[in-house]
């Protein structure tokens, strides 16, 4: 991202926006009072997490079926194309829904679900000439990645949602007899997932028209690798190849490294076509957003993969000379059209960050982390084309981390950064050091600006805590609803403390 126009903006999960009309989670209509107070925040940018489908009741963004599309999930079901009522039992389950403080997925899922079924048959139905004629000419242009998609998600609904692996072994291995005849026996459903996915891209395209008449900017998330058992794993099997395992190598967080079970990329495949199906993926989430974090950015130039004959993990490619060619081609090939931030969070060797600086791409400076042996980072001195964040989904919220930070890391932050002067380290997260904190991010010399929405209101719920699988996950919801943001007198100052600290940290 060039040029010298400061951007700030605010991370938050679209299922994390509450709305008075939402049914328990945040979706595609729940956006326009958010983007109003953005806007009198003075705040140009609105990052959120991976919007992608994902498998069958999964809360986390990062299980991903597909590259491509939009997880119905997302659905505004006030907008459907033909309206479905509610039942009365139903009407209480969203009452019951909306009242909780965080996203009842056993809620939420089998609500939605039956919602969406009842309105692909009115559609059926009732559905306009027009209405038909607009979904078909959108199916067709989306055949490439829609068709195998939505056989996918058939097969696997009728095989009880077991991994594709697991199905009869005609299927699984996509030998065409087979496949023709499951079209045929599954075209309802077939055509029901097709639908769905015109439906969500439909409402995503009018919340890219309100963001732009609000002046802001969507930055997505793009994941780095999708799930082993996923659309685009099944059919192309020589790309996100199974026969090892994605993950990271040791470091001071992890004695023996991650394994994260999640296939690898076979880049020389890859070459071998061109780059077609990478190039597709760039494409298509493109087309959905202004700007694109690239999640695990040191993927594109070495995989850390463990198998049999490697238990404990090698890279591939193996050599670093190796490594940078890769990283410099793959980043050239992402950005080609686009605007992308890399996640460059992590071990990343020094060559990984070099490619980006010479690309002129911007990496992460999460403030928290910006050090050296003990040493901060001056913010002042960030690089101009990098990204600077008070804490990402992952980490714990800027009030928390204070709160148990040691008191040296408190110190050597005071000390360093200017915007802190003054400030006792032994004190608790006050509303001066709050300012302070957040002044500290505003002021950097980073290009981008972005601050969770939880650190922008000294919250210390967070979105995930990396590691772990439960209930406590990709549930937090905003405490206000959307459409309140300006005329409640709490979220109201806030928006106009921030536009301040915007404006002082001469951002746009």
């Amino acid at each position: 991202m060039n040029g010298s126009n400061r951007l700030c903006g605010i991370l938050l999960p679209l299922f994390s926006v509450r709305s008075a009309q939402d049914l328990g989670v945040g979706d595609f209509g729940s956006l326009p009072g958010f983007f109003t107070w953005l806007g009198a925040a003075r705040q140009k940018l609105w990052m959120t997490l991976p919007l992608l489908p994902t498998a069958h009741n999964d809360p986390s963004p990062y299980s991903t079926a597909s590259a491509f599309g939009l997880n119905p999930l997302f659905i505004d079901v006030r907008g459907l194309p033909v309206a479905v009522a509610l039942s009365q039992a139903e009407r209480a389950t969203v009452q019951e829904a909306r009242a909780s403080a965080t996203v009842r997925y056993d809620l939420v899922f089998p609500l939605k679900e039956a919602l969406l079924e009842r309105g692909y048959a009115a559609f059926l139905k009732q559905g306009t000439a027009a209405q038909r004629e607009r979904f078909e000419v959108w199916a067709r242009a989306q055949k490439s990645w829609l068709d195998d998609f939505a056989l996918f998600t058939a097969l696997s609904e009728e095989n009880g949602f077991r991994a594709f692996w697991e199905w009869p072994a005609p299927l699984a291995m996509r030998q065409g007899a087979a496949l023709n005849e499951a079209r045929q026996r599954l075209a309802k459903k077939i055509g029901y997932q097709t639908w769905l996915q015109w439906v969500a891209e439909e409402q995503w395209q009018k919340v890219r028209d309100q963001a732009r008449a609000a002046g802001v900017l969507i930055c997505g998330d793009e994941p780095f690798i999708i799930s082993q058992n996923s659309a685009d794993a099944w059919v192309h099997p020589g790309l996100l190849r199974r026969d090892a395992r994605l993950g990271v190598p040791p470091d001071d967080f992890a004695a023996d490294g991650q394994d994260w079970g999640l296939p690898w990329f076979d880049f020389e495949a890859m070459a071998r076509e061109d780059y077609s199906w990478l190039k597709a993926r760039a494409q298509k989430a493109a087309s959905y957003y202004d700007l694109r974090r690239v999640d695990h950015a040191i993927g594109y130039f070495r995989q850390w993969v463990r198998d049999e004959q490697t238990p404990r993990g090698r890279f591939v490619p193996s050599d670093e000379p190796s490594q940078r060619a890769l990283g410099e081609k793959h980043f050239r090939l992402l950005s080609e059209g686009s605007r992308i931030v890399a996640e460059d969070l992590g071990v990343i060797p020094p060559f990984a960050r070099e490619v980006l600086t010479e690309l002129k791409l911007p990496g992460y400076e999460v403030m928290r982390w910006a050090r050296r042996d003990g040493v901060y980072t001056h913010p002042h001195q960030y690089p101009a084309v990098s990204l600077v964040t008070t804490g990402t989904h992952d980490t714990e919220t800027l009030k928390a981390w204070w709160e148990n930070a040691q008191p040296w890391e408190r110190e050597a932050v005071i000390r360093t950064f200017p915007e802190m002067a003054g400030q006792n380290p032994s004190s608790g997260f006050s509303l001066t050091l709050h300012d302070a904190l957040l002044r500290s991010a505003m002021q950097a010399s980073s290009e981008l600006c972005v601050l969770p929405w939880q650190d922008v209101f000294s919250e210390t719920s967070r979105v995930n805590l990396p590691g772990t699988v439960g209930p406590h996950n990709w549930v937090y919801r905003m405490r206000p609803q959307a459409e309140e943001l300006l005329s409640g007198e709490e979220t109201r100052l806030v928006a106009q403390w921030i536009a301040k600290l915007t404006q002082d940290g001469h951002r746009a």
